[in-house]
């Protein structure tokens, strides 16, 4: 089961960077009924898994049980969602945890070179800024601004509960209600604006990694556009998984890299496509080259029937096998309402994956590997290396 808010890191002005994260952290560092010592202790007494994630858009708190404990942990996040306590005690050593996190993101490539991808590629904008905030931002958050945040962001409105495993609908409407039924209504004052992304090249020297990172990006379709399938498709042919074209050409007929693929990151209003790869600094050019090659050969003519149905296959199967797992299905019911405002079931979906033709992948590959259009982020002991437009004609 879990609680989601529909509010986001992208919903946060400058000056508040960080905070929908921190607030994420702080519900569980004490309420007025428990201290974090003791959310803990009831946490592990009942066997289930309590956690939580910030995203850009949604913020979950989630915990997976047993059915007969269903009351007792819903009372438990209830309790965490709606009555903190924001002790500043526990808000001064919290931040030094996420400090020290962000930290830990720093010390890892593949994982910071993202967030300096999306803070070039949405420039001025939530959705460029890092989930986690910065040691600046951090520092500004004290508890009450932390409140007032937490007031303005956890309302009614912005509340869904999602569960599934063994359990009745009724059930969970009597907890929600007993829990929740209190909540005064707030009102939206945020502006929702979507970016403008930029298609900069950015060479990011740190001489003490032995590999140099590379991601490639492309604006997509959005999370709710119709041609959602169709990108998701592509995206499995071009770089989602072993078969795939990247992964065959760039790692395993050429030996270039260890790690390539290709991702989606749709929001409600816009999306991105990534090329993410890691190399040595002096095989990088012949890793864009090969790339860029690939790029151009979806561009050039649509994919072999064969290979259109192993890859639908592939994205159905994988489609159905996350209904076998009662947090995935969990996580696919609350997304699907907060995105669509309605259940998608998986018949739809399939026969929406069934329904993309090999034109439509090829004219969306049109439309994203435009070379005036793409953006580059590389970090690494660049020793020299260069990078200009013309090394991504495609």
């Amino acid at each position: 089961m879990a609680y989601f808010c529909a509010a986001g890191s992208r919903l946060e002005a400058p000056s508040q960077n960080g905070l929908t994260h921190f607030i994420e952290h702080a519900l569980f560092k004490g309420t007025g009924k428990r201290n974090a010592a003791q959310i803990a202790a009831e946490s592990d007494a009942l066997g289930g898994n309590l956690d939580a994630f910030t995203g850009r858009e949604f913020v979950g708190y989630y915990n997976k049980i047993l059915d007969e404990h269903l009351p007792r942990a819903f009372e438990l996040i209830a309790d965490l969602v709606t009555g903190p306590s924001f002790d500043p005690v526990e808000m001064k050593k919290e931040r030094n945890v996420v400090l020290e996190e962000i930290k830990m993101v720093e010390d890892t490539p593949d994982d910071i070179i993202f967030d300096l991808f999306c803070e070039s590629f949405y420039p001025d904008h939530p959705l460029g800024r890092p989930i986690l905030g910065t040691p600046r931002t951090l520092s500004t958050f004290k508890p009450h601004v932390i409140r007032s945040y937490y007031e303005r962001i956890y309302r009614p409105e912005n509340l869904l509960i999602a569960a599934a495993g063994n359990l009745e609908h009724a059930q969970l409407i009597d907890l929600a209600g007993q829990y929740f039924g209190q909540l005064a209504p707030g009102q939206d004052d945020f502006n929702l604006t979507p970016p403008e992304a930029a298609y900069p090249i950015v060479l990011r020297s740190k001489p003490d990694l032995e590999q140099s990172h590379l991601v490639i990006g492309s604006q997509c379709p959005s999370a709710v556009s119709d041609d959602r399938y169709a990108v998701n498709l592509m995206n499995v042919i071009l770089g989602g998984g072993m078969s795939s074209r990247l992964f065959q050409s760039v790692r395993e007929d050429r030996g270039l890299v260890y790690t390539i693929f290709s991702s989606t990151s749709p929001y409600k209003d816009c999306g991105y496509l990534s090329i993410y790869a890691a190399a040595s600094t002096g095989q990088l050019p012949e890793t864009m080259a090969a790339t860029m090659t690939e790029l151009k050969k979806m561009k050039a003519g649509p994919v072999s029937a064969e290979e259109l149905l192993r890859n639908k296959d592939q994205l159905k199967a994988s489609l159905m096998l996350n209904l076998e797992s009662t947090s995935s299905r969990m996580s696919s019911l609350a997304t699907q309402e907060m995105i669509f405002g309605c259940f998608v079931s998986p018949d739809q979906i399939i026969s929406r994956v069934d329904a993309v033709t090999a034109e439509d992948v090829q004219r969306l590959a049109i439309e994203l590997f435009q070379p005036e259009k793409m953006a580059v982020t590389v970090l690494g002991d660049l020793d020299g290396f260069k990078l200009d437009r013309s090394d991504l004609e495609c």
